[in-house]
């Protein structure tokens, strides 16, 4: 089944030939691309524990975080599936090439960017989304309600965190233009490849919907810039809403945050022995 969407390019730019693996490859292919967002997760709660064992302060989540995902989840879900699906996305489909570069998702990442930079945690993107989509299957079911489907919500989260474990969460430490680069980064890496693998291989595997090469490559391209681009545009604005919620945040590297428990016993146990001036003898206070 051609699922091509003409509102989106001319069907000169995207042809007619449906692009299609073989079955026994998609099947492969997906099961790689399921072991591939369950490896990254696995990374991030790898790179946490090894800074811990390095006495640096862990990623550890607090019960605000909780709640920022709670909430955060539930707003990206009634834009998504409610507001932006009802009202915005019509808009947007009446003018060329608006819809192709998702600017009905201005709104939604603006949203993903407050979340992250109030946590500020490799995890925080790909829960976010994730609940997002989980939240879209149970309110809305439709064909894509089965578990079969979750490859494409991690998709869409797994990579923003691998970059938030490269950086070590040292993001949004400013309102300024890195943070616009950051947001451009992660909004890309919102995109591709989750679009990308969702029209060439979830889609057509699971529910027969194909597209062209030549539609799948634009896709991708468009979405990557559109999203990239209103990441970084509402970055800054992000950081500051994020700065009314918690104060703290934005200031700094966050590897220069408090120490961890076990190394304010390391700093306690160092503090509690000095070596007497020119005696060379170490004397315990």
């Amino acid at each position: 089944m051609l699922a091509l969407s003409s509102s989106l390019f001319p069907d000169s730019w995207v042809g007619r030939t449906p692009f299609q693996l073989p079955l026994p490859v998609e099947v492969v292919a997906y099961i790689v691309v399921t072991l591939v967002c369950l490896g990254i997760l696995g990374l991030v709660v790898q790179a946490n524990r090894q800074r811990r064992r390095r006495g640096m302060p862990g990623w550890r989540w607090t019960t605000q975080d909780l709640l920022v995902i709670a909430i955060l989840g539930v707003l990206l879900e009634v834009y998504d599936n409610l507001i932006g699906d009802q009202f915005v996305t019509p808009l947007t489909q009446a003018i060329p090439f608006t819809h192709a570069f998702a600017l009905n998702d201005l709104p939604y990442m603006f949203l993903l960017m407050v979340g992250i930079a109030i946590i500020r945690k490799p995890g925080a993107a790909t829960a976010l989304v994730f609940l997002n989509f989980l939240l879209m299957q149970l309110l809305y079911g439709g064909g894509e309600s089965s578990p079969l489907y979750w490859p494409y919500g991690l998709l869409q989260g797994v990579f923003v965190d691998l970059y938030l474990v490269l950086r070590r969460g040292n993001v949004f430490s400013s309102a300024g233009p890195r943070a616009m680069v950051e947001g451009l980064v992660m909004g890309a890496l919102r995109a591709v490849p989750a679009v990308t693998i969702s029209s060439a291989l979830i889609h057509p595997l699971l529910d027969g919907a194909t597209e062209t090469g030549a539609f799948i490559l634009l896709y991708s391209v468009f979405n990557l810039v559109g999203n990239g681009i209103e990441a970084a545009i509402t970055a800054p604005l992000a950081i500051r809403v994020a700065r009314t919620v918690n104060p703290a945040v934005g200031y700094g590297d966050a590897d220069l945050a408090a120490p961890s428990p076990a190394g304010q016993v390391e700093a306690r146990a160092d503090a509690g022995t000095a070596v007497t001036a020119g005696s060379g003898k170490e004397v315990t206070r």
